[in-house]
Parts: C-alpha cells; sequence; structure tokens
C-alpha cells in the first residue's frame, strides 16, 4: 500500500510526499529484515530524490534496488531500479551527447523486462531509449521509438505520468525542429505501425548498428543490404517500397544512406557494385 500512494503522489507532481512514503517502505530494509517491502520502495524513492536534485542519495538507493531486487528475484524492481540509474547519468555527459552508459542500463532494464513478461513497462524504456536517441543527433529514431509508445500506451490504457509530461514535450520539440515535415511524418508514421515487440526489436536493430564500420559493406544494416540487392535485381522505388512494406520515402532515405557509405553517385553504380561483390 505505502508503494502504491507514493507513486501517486510522485506521478501527481508531490515529490516530498512520494519521498515521506516510500521512506516508510524502506524502513523495512534493515540488515536482518531486508524484505520485498523494502525493495519495491527503493527505486521510487531515488526517482523522487532525483527529481528533487538530490541525486547522489538518489544513486544509493537505486543502486541498492538493484542489488536487493536481484537477491530477493524481483524483476520488475531490477528493472525499475536499472531505469532510474540510467537517468542519473551525470547531465553533462548527456548534453556532450556521451549517451552510452545511460544507453547500456536502459537496454538491461528493457531486456529483463522482456525476459518476464513485463510487456506494459516496455513502453517506459523505450521511450527513454528515445530521448537518448535524441540526444546523439538520431532524430528519426527517436520519432519511430515515441511513435511507438504512443500507440502502445493508447492500446493498453497506460498513460504517461503528469511529472513526466513537461520533459517529454520539450524533447519532443527539438526533435521536431531537426526534421523536416516530411521526414516527421514519415518516421512517426513508421514508428506508429510497429506493436511493443517491433518497437523492442527495431531499438535492438539501432543499437547493434551503431557497432558496425561507417563505411564499405560492412557498414550496412540488413535492411540497407537488402534494399541492395533489390536494386541490383533491378526492382525500382515503388516495387522496393512494396517488397519491404516501407513508405518510397524510406527506401529514397536508404538508399541515400547506402550512396554515401559505399561511395557510389546512382542505382547505375550500385547496381554494378553489387554485381561485382557478387562474384
Amino acid at each position: 500500500m505505502g508503494v502504491a500512494i507514493g507513486k501517486l503522489h510522485l506521478w501527481g507532481g508531490d515529490l516530498h510526499g512520494a519521498v515521506e512514503w516510500f521512506e516508510r517502505c524502506t524502513r523495512f530494509a534493515a540488515p536482518d529484515t531486508d524484505n520485498w517491502i523494502a525493495a519495491r520502495g527503493l527505486p521510487g524513492l531515488a526517482g523522487a530524490l532525483r527529481r528533487l536534485g538530490q541525486r547522489d542519495d538518489a544513486r544509493v538507493h537505486a543502486e541498492r534496488g538493484v542489488e536487493l531486487a536481484r537477491r530477493l528475484e524481483i524483476p520488475h524492481v531490477v528493472a525499475e531500479s536499472l531505469d532510474e540509474l540510467a537517468r542519473l547519468t551525470d547531465p553533462a555527459d548527456l548534453e556532450r551527447g556521451d549517451v552510452e552508459p545511460a544507453e547500456r542500463l536502459h537496454h538491461e532494464a528493457l531486456a529483463v523486462r522482456v525476459e518476464t513478461g513485463l510487456r506494459t513497462f516496455y513502453v517506459d524504456s523505450l521511450e527513454a531509449l528515445a530521448m537518448l536517441a535524441a540526444r546523439r543527433d538520431s532524430p528519426a529514431e527517436a520519432v519511430r521509438l515515441v511513435a511507438a509508445c504512443e500507440a502502445a500506451r493508447e492500446r493498453i490504457g497506460y498513460p504517461r505520468p503528469a511529472i513526466d509530461q513537461a520533459d517529454h514535450d520539450t524533447a519532443l520539440a527539438t526533435v521536431r525542429a531537426a526534421l523536416s515535415d516530411e521526414e516527421w511524418a514519415t518516421a512517426w508514421s513508421e514508428g506508429s505501425a510497429l506493436d511493443l515487440d517491433g518497437a523492442v526489436a527495431y531499438a535492438t536493430r539501432a543499437r547493434g548498428a551503431r557497432d558496425r564500420p561507417s563505411t564499405g559493406c560492412g557498414s550496412l544494416t540488413p535492411t540497407e543490404r537488402e534494399v541492395v540487392g533489390l536494386v541490383a535485381s533491378g526492382l525500382s522505388n515503388p516495387e522496393i517500397a512494396s517488397r519491404l512494406f516501407v513508405s518510397r520515402a524510406t527506401v529514397k532515405t536508404h538508399l541515400s544512406h547506402v550512396y554515401a557509405k559505399l561511395g557510389v553517385a546512382n542505382r547505375t553504380e550500385l547496381a554494378a557494385l553489387a554485381t561485382e561483390q557478387d562474384r
């Protein structure tokens, strides 16, 4: 009961009230009385303290939440605590675009949620990853993930907490300004078409893509390689779009990326290179 009341205070913006209720729960965390009540209160306490600017104390509680929840085998608390640790990444690092530590923690939290079937809470991880994508200058990726999450929230009746809405709107406005109307509409449409499993797969693929080289055949994503094969087979952009179930604009975007990565200027050069590679 105390955890639920604490969350209601937190989601409504009463941070001091949230701290009071979550601290009541964590009083069960003495050395010989650690239990699920204490564990469940720790990530909420960390979240309230983080928003109050008490980041060091918040980190202590989030780390304790991970340790205790793992020991007591409470996966949803493990994920919530990892989520809080990710959000406690040094703001200066995020401003520089150094998002890898936070991404790693959010992906770890997402993996826990996927492995244990906590489907409703995929959205929390995916939206956090969307905001990090925006910080590393990948606005289309951010929009796809946000659109997928908005559609999921509507389907499952899981609204965003009021306390997080302003930050979400600010981040989304920044992403919107980085894209043309067509780019925004295309990315939003593609994201809205993803179900939760598709959105998880997309976020996972996007992370893997950043481990590839930036140029050459090895830099191509699986989808880009498929596009190259279809071009070499003589298919037009509309035919490729139909084959891959994407928009024509998306095919054009894939081709522009392929041209840049392979150092070719047009479809003819691309087809010739692909044929040579096959040989």
